[in-house]
């Protein structure tokens, strides 16, 4: 008898062998509002053209991406080495959390759904959502200690944040967003990351999995210099694992400490205009024969620039995918 598409998913994250074929689908994400930041729900109210958050830092939103970009002509912080001057650092105990929650009303399936709270801005994204990113770049080099500064005060309000978001949400799960690569490689050198960054990031790791929550990292551009070694920290998920890394190569070396959640299929080769179906299906087909045997694999291609292409992906997934299992998904 087939267990719970939830029980699968936790198969899938405790790096064990699913009994049938998980799906993006399975997983209830819920996106957190941080308080006077609206366009971060993703269920619920819409978000107007522009948000300031909880820091003081603008938003605005641009409707080509269906996303919201700091303001980039009113970056707050006008000199790292005195961020506390222009950046108001809330303090999360303070808000009415109960009364919050019940406002955004979202409804969470625990019966059928594997639930997810993703919180959108690390202790990396943070910081570059207040400084210009050459600027901060160079920071890293120049003022390191201003820097670490920054990432320490940021992973004290994440732990306090997450604090909440767990005893509301009661969540299988939580991933926090912090790209530390795009798709040419790493922002900056993995002992520059383990310096300045890594402390703090054990400290929120630490904090998730203390409360039983299951810890996941997304980074959507290049991971893999240091993937493993989040894994060590205590994540046991990576999500959007881009082509960028060689998924197949990730899988072999590190597979048993880390499940591959997302972008294993090229998105970019899906959202080209010149892409035939049949390559499609042929390269959804390789990748399935690559990453889904063995442990947990939840394979995710979004075609921003052509939507329709998802009904073929999904063809796929649920057809040729199914033979990799034991079981066929429950309908």
């Amino acid at each position: 008898m087939p267990i719970s598409i939830r029980e699968n998913m936790i198969r899938v994250f405790h790096h064990e062998v699913p009994q049938f074929l998980p799906m993006i689908t399975d997983i209830q994400n819920i996106a957190t509002v941080e308080p006077g930041f609206t366009c971060r729900l993703m269920e619920g109210r819409r978000p107007g053209s522009k948000e300031r958050d909880w820091f003081g830092q603008n938003w605005v939103y641009e409707p080509m991406v269906r996303a919201y970009n700091p303001d980039a002509s009113e970056y707050i912080v006008k000199d790292i080495t005195r961020w506390r001057e222009y950046v108001h650092l809330p303090d999360p105990d303070s808000v009415d959390w109960e009364t919050l929650f019940e406002e955004d009303g979202i409804q969470v399936d625990r019966e059928n759904k594997f639930i997810m709270l993703k919180d959108g801005f690390g202790l990396w994204e943070r910081a570059f959502s207040m400084v210009p990113i050459v600027e901060l770049l160079c920071s890293l080099k120049l003022e390191p200690e201003a820097c670490e500064d920054f990432f320490s005060a940021i992973a004290d309000y994440k732990i306090k944040l997450h604090n909440h978001y767990i005893r509301y949400y009661r969540p299988d799960a939580l991933c926090m967003h912090d790209d530390y690569g795009s798709g040419q490689g790493l922002f900056m050198s993995p002992d520059t990351w383990r310096e300045l960054i890594k402390p703090h990031l054990q400290r929120v790791i630490d904090n998730v999995t203390s409360q039983g929550v299951i810890y996941e990292h997304h980074c959507c551009g290049m991971l893999a210099p240091i993937a493993e070694e989040i894994a060590d920290m205590g994540a046991d998920a990576w999500e959007n694992v881009h082509v960028v890394n060689d998924p197949y190569k990730c899988k072999q070396e590190f597979g048993k400490k880390l499940a591959f959640i997302g972008g294993v299929a090229d998105s970019q080769m899906l959202d080209t205009d010149s892409t035939t179906e049949e390559k499609i299906r042929s390269h959804m087909r390789e990748t399935m024969d690559k990453m889904l045997p063995g442990v947990g694999t939840v394979i995710y291609a979004a075609c921003k620039a052509h939507p329709e292409r998802s009904a073929i992906i999904n063809e796929e997934l649920l057809g040729y995918g199914q033979k990799f299992f034991q079981e066929k998904r429950p309908r």
